[in-house]
Parts: C-alpha cells; sequence; structure tokens
C-alpha cells in the first residue's frame, strides 16, 4: 500500500503564493431549504428567483454568486457575508420527485437485493441477515479554519484542509475543468495520507472555488461547524448487505455478500449544485470483493462505479468492506453463543493468517476475564472487540498480501458517551513493525471523536463545546475575521505539511480491520450494535438511553402507529393526573455515594452544567460556603430561602439518590414528597438532557459536604401551604424535556437549549401573570422588573440606542462588556462570570440564539458604528437649564465618564450615550447603579463605580438621574416617577434581606 502515491498536484514551496496571503474577499455558501444525497441521486430544491435588492442597501461592497442551484455571498469580511447570507432571500421549488430527498432512503438496488436474501433466508432461526452503512463525511472537519481559494489566470490554488487530497482535487478537476497538474493544494494536505472517509473541508475548498471562480478574484470561506448541515444531507454513501445461514455444526453456509457501490466517495455539495456531477461510469458485476474466509456456498458481489478517484476509493471500500464483514461475523458469533475468534479461526484456511490471529490472541490474552482491579465506577463500561482483514499486495496478488489481525479494547462513558480507545494490539505480517501508538492515536480521533481538540465533532443540543476549544485562540483578523487554531495562511506556514496535530495514518498499515474492531469492542460494552461510523459521543450516549441498534430493522411484533397513539394519549392523562395530586411518596434514602464513585470527565461535564446554571449564585448565602443554602429571596409572597446543596447527610443532599434528585430538578418535588417553590427554577431545568443531569448529580456528590441548616420560609397564607403546587404545576408546568427545533441549526438549538433550560434567561426576562407564571407567546422574554431591576427585553422589543449584533451579545456575554452596549453589571455580573467557565462555542451559541430572537445581524455594520459616534458627539454637552444635575455629574461622574483628560484605570469604555439602563422605560437600573455602584471584577482592567448611596440624598439622585436621561438619551421622554423609584428602592436596599446587587437573575417567581 505505501507505493501507491496521490496526484502530484500537491504544491510544495517553499513561499505561499501572495494571492492566498490574507484575501480582502470573504465568502458564505447559502445551502437550499432541502438537499440529500438519497443512495444513488443528489437530490435538492431547484433555484428560482434571487433577490439581490435584500441585501442591496447593506453597507460595503456585497456581491452574490449564482451558478445553477449553487449560491454565494461575498463580502468584505466574514460578518458583512454571514449578515448578508442572512438577509438574501430566494425562492426555492421542491423537485418534482419529492420524497427521494430523504438521504436514509435505501437504494432500490439494494432493497431488491435484501428482499431476494432474505426470501432465500426464509424465517429459520438459524438465518442471518444486516445492512451495513457508510456516511458520506465522517464528520464536518478537524477543528475551525479558514479555506482560501484562487481560481484564475487557467490555475487554481487553494488553501485549505482535507484529509483526502486525491478526492478533492479531482472534485476541483471536475468543477474548473482544470487538469490535475494545474490545481495546487496547501496547508494541511499531507503527501502521503490513507484515510478513513472524507470531511467537510472538502465541501468548504469547492464552495470557495465556485466564488472564486466567478469573481477572478482569491474568496475565503470559513469551515465550523455549520457545514455539519453538509454531513447530514450527504448522509449514506455506502449500503452492504449480508446474509447467511448456520448450520447445527455452528459453520457459516450460504453467504451473501453485496456492495452498493465499490467505492463510498461522495463528490462536494456544490460541485452538484452547480450542476457539475462527476463523470460516473456505473457496471453491474463488477470485480467481487474478496473475503479471506471459506464458507460454503458464497456469493459476494459489488457494483462498479469508476469516476476517477483512484487509490483513496480503492483504500476505502477496503475499510468499508472489512467493516460490514467483521461486523457480520461478530454479530452470528454473539448470535449462536461462539467466540468471534473461534468462529473466524474455523473458516479461515490460510496457515499464515492462522498463525496470526493465535499469536496477537495470545498477546492480548483473548478470552481472559478481567482482574478485579478493572473495575470501573458506574459511568464506565469496557468491551473488547476483535477484528481480521487480509488484502491484495501492490500487484494485487492475493496470496502474497499483507494479513491484519486486530484486538482492541475500549472504555466509555455512559453518561457522556466519549469513547476512549485504550488498548490497541496489532499483527501484521509484512512490511515494518507497526507503531500501534500512532494508530491507535489515529482511530482515536478519526473514528471515535472523543480526543478532544482532534476531532470536529458533530454538535448535538447537549454536547459541551464543538471539540475545538484546546487550541482555540480567537483573535480578531483584518475586515471583522476570526482566525483560530488554523490561522489564515502566511507566507511562512507554506511548507507546512500539517498546521494542526492530527495525527496521520500510517500508509504501511493495513487499516482496513480499524473501524469494525472499534465497533466490535462497542457492542461487547454496551450491548448495541452500530452499524455505521463514526462512533461519536452523542449516538453513543443516545444508543445507551434508548438501548436499540443504530440501522437495525424494525422489530417484529412492534405495536402499529394506531396503538402507539392511544399508549401516549393515555400516558398524556395520567401523567396531568398525577401532576395534580398534591401528594406525593418520598423516595427511600440512600448511603452518601462515594466522592470518587464517577470518573473525572463525569464530574467535569456537571461542573459545566452547574456553572451555565449559576447554582452558586443562589445556593449560597452572603459570606457562606458555597451551595450550603441559606440565600434569601424576596418574592410577592413572602421570603424563600434557598437549600443547602451539598452532599451533607443531614442537612443537604447526601443521601439523595439519583431517582430523588431528577424528580426534584424535573418536576419540583423534594426527595421527601412535598412540593419545592418555582423559585428554584424547576420549569427550566426539567429541559436538561439525561446526560447533564447525571453529570449534575456527580459534579454535586463529589463536592465537601457542608453542615447548614436551611432557615424556614416565611410565606403569607394560603402561599405557605405545598400542595397547592400541585395545581400551579398542573396549569403551567410542562415536565418535557427539550426538544431540538428541526429547522433550526445545530448553534440555535444549542443556544435555545442553554437558554431555556440550564440557563432558565426566561426566568428574569419574561414577565409573570398573577400566579408568578411565566408568559408565553409574544410576551417571552419581553423584559420583566425583578427585585427593583429591570431585566431587560431579550426580543425585537430591545430598547438598546445601538441595536444589538450577534457579535456583540458575544462579547458581552464571554468578556462581560461590549464597546457599543457597556458592561455587564449588577444582577448579570455574576451570569457573565459563570458563562466565563464555559467552552466558547456554548457561548457563541448563546448568543446566537438570542441574536435570532433579537433579529440581530452577525456584526456591527459601518452605518451603526458611526450611529454610535454620532450619540456620542451630541452628548458631549449638557441641556439647558439643569445646572444643578450637571453640577453634580461633573463633581461625582465626569472624571470617568467624559473623556477630558488621558485615560484612567477608572475611566469607563463605554460612553452612557449608548447606555441602554439610561434609554429604558424604567429609571430603576440607572437609580441602583448610582445608589449601589457598578461592580465589574468579571471584566479584566475594569475599575469598579462606588456607589453614592451614603453620599446624596435622594433629592440629589433624583436630579442626577433626570440629568442623566436629559443629556445621554436626548431622544427619549423624560421618566415622571423618579421620586418614587428612589425612595422605593432605597428602602429595598437598607432592608435586611440581600441587596439585589447581590441577588443574581436565577430563578425569581
Amino acid at each position: 500500500m505505501s507505493d501507491r502515491q496521490p496526484p502530484t498536484s500537491r504544491a510544495e514551496p517553499t513561499e505561499l503564493p501572495a494571492p492566498l496571503v490574507s484575501p480582502k474577499r470573504f465568502g458564505v455558501a447559502v445551502r437550499p431549504p432541502h438537499y440529500a444525497w438519497n443512495g444513488e441521486h443528489f437530490v435538492s430544491d431547484r433555484l428560482v428567483a434571487v433577490d439581490r435588492a435584500s441585501v442591496a442597501g447593506l453597507p460595503g461592497r456585497i456581491e452574490v454568486v449564482i451558478e445553477g442551484d449553487f449560491v454565494g455571498v461575498v463580502a468584505d469580511n466574514l460578518d458583512a457575508a454571514q449578515n448578508a447570507a442572512r438577509r438574501l432571500r430566494l425562492e426555492w421549488r421542491a423537485p418534482s420527485h419529492a420524497g427521494q430527498g430523504d438521504h436514509d432512503q435505501v437504494p432500490l438496488e439494494t432493497r431488491a437485493r435484501s428482499r431476494e436474501l432474505a426470501a432465500g433466508h426464509g424465517e429459520a432461526a438459524s438465518a442471518h441477515r444486516h445492512d451495513y452503512g457508510w456516511p458520506s463525511r465522517l464528520r464536518w472537519g478537524n477543528a475551525p479554519g479558514w479555506v482560501v481559494a484562487d481560481c484564475s489566470d487557467q490555475r487554481l490554488m487553494l488553501w485549505g484542509e482535507t484529509i483526502t487530497p486525491e478526492a478533492l482535487i479531482h472534485d476541483l478537476m471536475t468543477l474548473t475543468g482544470l487538469p490535475a497538474e494545474r490545481i495546487e493544494l496547501y496547508g494541511t494536505t499531507p503527501a502521503r495520507v490513507s484515510s478513513l472517509g472524507r470531511h467537510c473541508g472538502d465541501d468548504a475548498a469547492v464552495d470557495a472555488a465556485v466564488m472564486s471562480r466567478q469573481l477572478g478574484c482569491p474568496v475565503a470561506v470559513w469551515l465550523d461547524a455549520a457545514y455539519t448541515r453538509d454531513v447530514h444531507a450527504l448522509g449514506q454513501a455506502q449500503r452492504i448487505t449480508l446474509g447467511a445461514n448456520l448450520a447445527e455444526s455452528g459453520e457459516i453456509a450460504d453467504y451473501r455478500f453485496h456492495q452498493a457501490h465499490a467505492s463510498g466517495d461522495i463528490a462536494a455539495v456544490g460541485l452538484w449544485l452547480c450542476g457539475r456531477p462527476p463523470i460516473r461510469r456505473t457496471e453491474a458485476g463488477g470485480t467481487p470483493p474478496f473475503s479471506p474466509y471459506a464458507f460454503y456456498s458464497a456469493q459476494l458481489a459489488t457494483r462498479r462505479d469508476d469516476h476517477g478517484a483512484g487509490r483513496h476509493s480503492e483504500s476505502l471500500a477496503e475499510i468499508q468492506q472489512a467493516f460490514a464483514r467483521e461486523s457480520f461475523l461478530d454479530e452470528v458469533a454473539h448470535d449462536s453463543g461462539q467466540d468471534p475468534l473461534a468462529l473466524r479461526l474455523r473458516h479461515l484456511e490460510d496457515a499464515r493468517g492462522v498463525e496470526l490471529i493465535t499469536s496477537v490472541s495470545q498477546r492480548a490474552r483473548w478470552g481472559e476475564a478481567p482482574s478485579p482491579a478493572a473495575a470501573t465506577s458506574p459511568d464506565r463500561l469496557r468491551g473488547r472487540g476483535f477484528a481480521y482483514s487480509q488484502l491484495p499486495d501492490r500487484h494485487q496478488r492475493i496470496p502474497e498480501g499483507v494479513r491484519s489481525a486486530w484486538i482492541a479494547d475500549v472504555e466509555i462513558n455512559r453518561i457522556t458517551g466519549d469513547v476512549t480507545l485504550t488498548r490497541l494490539v496489532v499483527g501484521q505480517d509484512a512490511g515494518p513493525e507497526v507503531d500501534t501508538d500512532r494508530l491507535q492515536q489515529t482511530l482515536q480521533a478519526r473514528v471515535l471523536g472523543s480526543a478532544r481538540p482532534l476531532l470536529g465533532r458533530v454538535p448535538a443540543f447537549d454536547e459541551w463545546g464543538d471539540g475545538s476549544e484546546g487550541a482555540r485562540a480567537v483573535d480578531p483578523m483584518p475586515g471583522g475575521a476570526l482566525a483560530t487554531r488554523t490561522d489564515m495562511p502566511t507566507r511562512e506556514s507554506a511548507g507546512s505539511e500539517a498546521v494542526t496535530s492530527l495525527p496521520q495514518p500510517l500508509d504501511e498499515v493495513n487499516l482496513a480491520p480499524g473501524v469494525a474492531v472499534i465497533a466490535n469492542a462497542l457492542f461487547d460494552a454496551t450491548g448495541v450494535r452500530f452499524r455505521q461510523p463514526p462512533f461519536t459521543a452523542s449516538r453513543v450516549r443516545q444508543a445507551l438511553q434508548q438501548q436499540v441498534n443504530p440501522l437495525q430493522e424494525e422489530a417484529p411484533g412492534r405495536p402499529t402507529r394506531r396503538r402507539w397513539l392511544k399508549v401516549a394519549a393515555l400516558t398524556a392523562l395520567a401523567g396531568t393526573a398525577i401532576m395534580a395530586w398534591p401528594w406525593k411518596g418520598a423516595i427511600a434514602p440512600i448511603n452518601r455515594p462515594a466522592a470518587n464513585l464517577y470518573s473525572a470527565e463525569t464530574i467535569e461535564r456537571g461542573r459545566l452544567v452547574a456553572a451555565a446554571s449559576d447554582c452558586a449564585a443562589c445556593h449560597t448565602a452572603e459570606g457562606g460556603q458555597e451551595n450550603a443554602g441559606g440565600r434569601a429571596f424576596d418574592t410577592p409572597f413572602g421570603t424563600l430561602y434557598s437549600t443547602n446543596l451539598t452532599p451533607d447527610e443531614d442537612t443537604g443532599i447526601g443521601r439523595w439518590s439519583y431517582a430523588a434528585f431528577e424528580r426534584a430538578m424535573r418536576h419540583g418535588i423534594s426527595r421527601d414528597g412535598k412540593h419545592l417553590y418555582p423559585a428554584f427554577p424547576y420549569t427550566a431545568f426539567a429541559k436538561i438532557s439525561d446526560a447533564d443531569m447525571q453529570a449534575l448529580y456527580a459534579y454535586l456528590m463529589a463536592q465537601p459536604a457542608v453542615s447548614a441548616e436551611t432557615p424556614a420560609n416565611a410565606l403569607s397564607f394560603p402561599f405557605n401551604l405545598r400542595p397547592l403546587m400541585a395545581g400551579w404545576n398542573a396549569l403551567y408546568h410542562d415536565p418535557s424535556p427539550f426538544e431540538p427545533d428541526p429547522g433550526q441549526s445545530d448553534l440555535y438549538n444549542r443556544g435555545a437549549y442553554l437558554a431555556e433550560g440550564l440557563g432558565h434567561c426566561s426566568a428574569c426576562h419574561t414577565p409573570r401573570n398573577a400566579m408568578g407564571a411565566e408568559q408565553k407567546g409574544v410576551h417571552s422574554l419581553a423584559g420583566a422588573m425583578v427585585d427593583g431591576w429591570e431585566a431587560p427585553p431579550l426580543n425585537r422589543l430591545s430598547s438598546s440606542p445601538i441595536p444589538w449584533s450577534e457579535a456583540s451579545l458575544y462579547d458581552y456575554l464571554r468578556h462581560g462588556a461590549s464597546s457599543l452596549h457597556g458592561v455587564a453589571s449588577g444582577p448579570m455580573a455574576p451570569v457573565v462570570a459563570g458563562l466565563g467557565e464555559l467552552p466558547e462555542y456554548d457561548v457563541r451559541a448563546l448568543a446566537h440564539y438570542v441574536a435570532v430572537q433579537m433579529d440581530a445581524p452577525a456584526g456591527d455594520s459601518e452605518t451603526v458604528r458611526a450611529d454610535a459616534a454620532a450619540r456620542i458627539a451630541t452628548a458631549q454637552s449638557g441641556p439647558a437649564g439643569m445646572e444643578e444635575g450637571e453640577r453634580l455629574f461633573e463633581g461625582a461622574c465626569a472624571s470617568c465618564h467624559m473623556d477630558n483628560g488621558p485615560p484612567s484605570f477608572t475611566s469607563a469604555q463605554t460612553s452612557l450615550a449608548l447606555n441602554t439602563n439610561l434609554h429604558s422605560q424604567h429609571p430603576d437600573n440607572a437609580i441602583q447603579s448610582i445608589l449601589g455602584g457598578v461592580h465589574a471584577d468579571h471584566v479584566p482592567g475594569l475599575g469598579n463605580m462606588p456607589g453614592f448611596t451614603d453620599s446624596f440624598s435622594d433629592s440629589q439622585v433624583v436630579t442626577l438621574t433626570a440629568y442623566l436621561r436629559a443629556r445621554f438619551a436626548p431622544d427619549q421622554a423624560p421618566w415622571r416617577n423618579i421620586e418614587s423609584r428612589v425612595t422605593t428602592i432605597r428602602q429595598h436596599n437598607n432592608s435586611p434581606s440581600p441587596t439585589p446587587d447581590a441577588i443574581t437573575r436565577r430563578g425569581r417567581s
């Protein structure tokens, strides 16, 4: 295998060509609403019309690229391109052959062959038949990064990330009509690589090439998790059907192997949309695949499809065939109660193969029971798998070919779904000695996806980060772009073969058993059969929760749809009755779980869940120990105190089982059966996924126990009667978990999960009815008053003088300050501090979700910045007739809030002319800031503003507040109720209850 070379069109210069260095144009590809590979054809909506006028009014130079059904938007920076792509109005028409767009649909030929196999086997107990799939894209990429194309002067130069350069060059040749020698690849394009499959770096490369070819200039495209949509749309590239009968002796007979395609290589999405599908010549009954085993009456067939991808397709086909064959034999062995290795040996007549398998099994101690020391925590599962392969040599001679036997051990975190390849024993009877450590790294990164940050993971709504956090350092690039671990290309990086640290497979190794051995180990550990890679954490976790087999046939005797509807209706009625029943049973106490019971990975995930939920902010009293409870909350119904969340057995949750913890979080019922008040926001926590809930429980149980009694609540009648909460729950509480919106992106759904569930943003930012329940519909996130503070609207009702953008929201949530909106203070300060613990992807997702609610653009345009500058200029002088307010401002505020001299540490970074509080309909936040000050310890380099509660009288606070409104929000009407609000807020702040500045926005009702 090592002598088979990819094309020579990969460039190895000493200096990167100038057009690829810091390009000035940035592009975004706009995909159709529906597009998919259905197993035989690529189908998509057809482009009918493009309304270029919808982006004509946007600032900067915006160009729309159209070729067939391909749409691209190109601008001077990435933010502008993304914003224009959102606002571009397009008209699409569904294809006439609707229904073929389902990429999970089984090809007609495959289905026909499956029926033939099934008919031949009948319904005998010894008959086995299974289908195995292979995805068109294993993932979206290795890490976020740039792809830059320059297609001009009859030459294409491309900087980007690809692990299949040969397949990418073939696509680019088809797109441009250029010969291979006129296509040059730079960046992470290794000269020699045997890949397990393509990723979306190739799709981004074709997108950049299409836009560059039309515009005649270099175009940069940002490759990130947004390309996951291509992973889903391209679906399954390969389907292999296997069947066999098993004799009473345990031997396999009537073995059938049918492969739908000789290769599972699907061209880039942009190529199909442009109407330039790869040249494909299809023949039935091509060269049959090879099997190293001898079965009685064996039939092996494949359909040959040659579209010029060369050795890459051959290597991929070998891996796919081995995956299906070795998985099938493992299933047969399990179903018949045979040892998987022994089953293979009884059907292997090759002496070299028998000797190799025997040697590897002895070295790995196959069949030995694990030692007691191997016992793991309850969140861990372990398994072992075997796979074997025999490939021809370079001259296609089978007897002289290489044999390879693999045994792999895996460890699975059942809560997170992460799979770790803990041990790999590989025997190969030809070629140099195998570097198993390097091989193990490669498989871990490319098949399992848990070796962060090596794999760009397929993000799910409850995945933490996108897998690229470890090496991600976001820096602003010219033009508003972002550079992460794959920086914008520079001349010095031209000769680099691997910008990222992703290990490359070894060309001298027979990789064919790699995927199968992991699949078989996963089954041994979990009892779940994965019949299609990759084995990402989200897939593994979902399968463990459901305990069903992905791609498995429908089980016989499954209830009909009508029966399921009846069951669902009865369940809903029963659930409503149970929820409304006021008396709940207690859940028996348990002995406190050991602090080291759960793995470090599970506890770390739980720490992130706790940080996103801001548990400590509400469950820590002033000056008290973290999570020991005792913090007071003033509500319209009386005073509530938070409880002890530490694992103390007497006063905390140390004797709570997970079932009791989950019931409290989802249904608001304590372990002893008492109803909780929705000041504890179980109405939002009900949406937390099972994995995050279990991780949070593990984290809390691993913390130090603190003995601290919770003070008695002081609620007025009848709110002190806890059983009444049953009726409240029946009316206002939906305990169903979060469901992602299939019409939205993964980034949006992740943000929605954080905002609506863990972060429970609506608890403060949504107004409530007379019973303390959040209002729904148009009132959602419309703003509310909480403990003397205004939680501003997070929808289109925002009163900010400068419209929020997604970029500004990210800066505010991630760093605690935005240059156009100011610093996060008051109740938002601890929220931002908690968000600082989260991975960057999660904060970006939260910002994206809020931006969609606000209908905010991706970035701040030049027009917006000019408006901000004009407001600041207007506020340089005060209004006439307010001399007393001006004197107070000059004496107490101007030194920090006006640019009257050299900047100092205490200088405010954002002008009051851009302050949302001064443009609100309510003066409360401005008054709170004057009295209590602004404490922004979470923002490095920003000083705190002292409070003036002891320095100013009520009348002075009123005068200063009115002056600030008139000077810095001159386009707003004067506030009318300042006097009464100052009196009320000062009284509230001076009461024994905690000050609003010490209470977070969490959990009010």
